[in-house]
């Protein structure tokens, strides 16, 4: 790697903006700032007077030292980069998870040592109409979303990696159509299988991290732009679907009868 460049271009480009108070509505300045706006100017600035990327007192050291991880620090850094090489692209998939990282170090701080939220990293994040957002954004309120919910989260303290007793949110159940009280006394298989089909319902990929997360966003958004309602049949069947199962049913039946009755 080039002597001049500190972990990236793209850092490197934001921080000689920041240190030169030039191009201060570029994103990858933006992103600079906000990282000053959590960790203080001397933790992220001074790694790079001293091109100190690893070990004591380094860029990633500063970072993970109130609980973000170092496999999500590599992933931000590289979504940093690929940001700066595809800036023209509009909107920009990297956008919106360069932000929610961001927001993820900032409660991993406010966690870490127990402080009230601060409106000055509020302001740099970048949510529905600022101008970045119209720009680049994939989903113009994610960022309002996602940031309310680590708020709630931290506020109730919920964890919700761990689910207790295997069950999801209880408004999950009820948006397809589950009596709450039947899937508390599910055993494990059946509730595998019900959790399966909230996950699918909401097209959510369960082999991802924060599919919990994701749940939670995709049933904040389904009460301000709900679906036609789900009817329920003894709080197991959706009643759409089972209708459309005995219809074809019935369709089979015909065409038998009526190939026997030749």
């Amino acid at each position: 790697m080039d002597q001049n460049i500190f972990i990236n271009e793209a850092i490197n480009e934001g921080i000689l903006n920041y240190l030169n108070n030039v191009n201060g509505d570029n994103f990858i300045t933006i992103i600079i700032k906000t990282l000053i706006s959590i960790y203080g100017e001397l933790d992220i600035i001074n790694p790079y007077k001293t091109n100190t990327e690893n070990g004591m007192g380094s860029f990633d050291e500063n970072i993970i030292k109130f609980g973000y991880s170092r496999e999500d620090l590599s992933l931000f850094k590289q979504n940093v980069m690929n940001f700066y090489l595809t800036k023209n692209d509009i909107p920009n998939k990297y956008f919106n998870e360069i932000e929610k990282q961001l927001i993820d170090m900032y409660f991993c701080k406010i966690k870490s040592v127990n402080i009230k939220t601060d409106d000055s990293f509020k302001s740099l994040i970048q949510f529905e109409g600022t101008n970045l957002n119209f720009k680049y954004s994939t989903s113009k309120d994610e960022l309002k979303r996602y940031f309310n919910f680590k708020n709630r989260m931290l506020n109730s303290n919920i964890n919700y990696n761990i689910v207790e007793n295997d069950t999801l949110n209880k408004e999950a159940y009820e948006i397809l159509g589950y009596s709450y009280d039947n899937i508390s006394s599910m055993n494990k298989e059946e509730l595998f299988d019900i959790n399966n089909k909230v996950f699918e319902y909401f097209n959510i990929d369960q082999s991802s991290e924060d599919k919990y997360i994701r749940l939670d966003q995709a049933i904040e958004y389904f009460k301000q732009f709900p679906k036609e309602t789900i009817k329920k049949e003894n709080g197991y069947v959706e009643f759409l679907l089972l209708s459309g199962f005995i219809s074809i049913s019935l369709l089979v039946v015909t065409i038998i009868v009526g190939v026997l009755a030749r």
